[in-house]
């Protein structure tokens, strides 16, 4: 995945003709790194993909098949991966503050969401964060909204019957 965002870059670099927007460029990168989140431990739960569609989808106004669509591309392609520095380098170059503070707490509701924050996630959210130079109060914002979010979801929906999770 990392690779073939570089190759874009590039393209966009030479002046070549590129046949994806640029805003299709910001939902990959998105993307990518919510399911960089989701995957980091090896595994995929059914509650950290249903968020990370649902997020895509709720922040690009996506229709539920092109955000599933993205959603399989991003992970898909996972194996590729070989940088955090091509993705944030982009995100820094395009995302506003604000963009960047969203992304990160998208990152944290996406580890949320199986109830279970692992090292590896904490960890690369950092990491990202870091790379993206967002002040570690912010990070720790994102961190204390998303976990207040997931919380409220768990009282509005105790047993999780209401959206997929």
């Amino acid at each position: 995945m990392l690779q073939q965002i570089r190759k874009l870059f590039e393209q966009i670099g030479r002046g070549a003709d590129v046949e994806v927007s640029v805003d299709k460029d910001v939902r990959m990168i998105s993307a990518a790194l919510l399911a960089e989140v989701a995957t980091v431990d090896q595994k995929l739960d059914q509650r950290e993909r249903a968020t990370l569609t649902r997020l895509l989808q709720s922040h690009y106004q996506l229709d539920s098949s092109a955000a599933e669509t993205l959603v399989t591309e991003a992970l898909a392609h996972r194996d590729r991966a070989t940088s955090l520095y091509e993705f944030t380098q982009t995100v820094n170059a395009q995302f506003s503050d604000r963009e960047k503070y969203a992304l990160v707490l998208q990152m944290w509701q996406v580890a949320f969401s199986d109830n279970v924050i692992e090292p590896f996630e904490e960890h690369l959210i950092r990491r990202v964060a870091e790379l993206i130079h967002l002040p570690h109060g912010r990070f720790t914002r994102a961190r204390a909204e998303a976990r207040e979010l997931r919380q409220r979801e768990q009282r509005d929906d105790p047993k999780g019957m209401g959206k997929e999770r």
